[in-house]
């Protein structure tokens, strides 16, 4: 019996284990401040979620409001804007990658931005049920 128990055993946490994957974050941080004078605004944000964020992400990602400070390169003046930071969960990959990239400079280009942070981490996620009778 207790080469059963010990199966079992190793059984039960190898599904603990994989439940909780290590997979790659991307959190990346747009300024809404456009250099020059004016603003980023919530119609322009739709847009470009629409049209350059989830025909690369079509899964899903999660976006929310903040507020960041930076510091200016020309100017060395340290501003406060507020910010949208796009999470994204996923295996690492070039094409992966390479949509990243690409929503980056598609956001400097369009915002005359001097740059986007993005932040790369690994972590480990699981997805959690309602318990059953809940």
């Amino acid at each position: 019996m207790k080469p059963l128990n010990n199966l079992l055993c190793l059984v039960g946490c190898s599904l603990l284990i994989s439940a909780c994957a290590t997979t790659a974050r991307t959190d990346l941080f747009f300024g809404r401040n456009i250099p020059g004078g004016g603003h980023v605004s919530d119609t322009d944000w739709k847009t470009f979620t629409d049209s350059v964020i989830t025909p690369r992400f079509p899964e899903g990602y999660t976006e929310w409001d903040a507020t960041g400070k930076w510091q200016d390169t020309d100017t060395r003046q340290t501003i406060a804007e507020s910010t949208k930071v796009v999470t994204f969960i996923g295996k690492r990959s070039g094409a992966r990658n390479t949509a990243l990239e690409g929503i980056i400079q598609a956001y400097i280009s369009r915002f005359k931005q001097q740059a986007v942070l993005r932040l790369d981490a690994k972590t480990k996620v699981n997805f959690v049920s309602a318990a059953p009778g809940h």
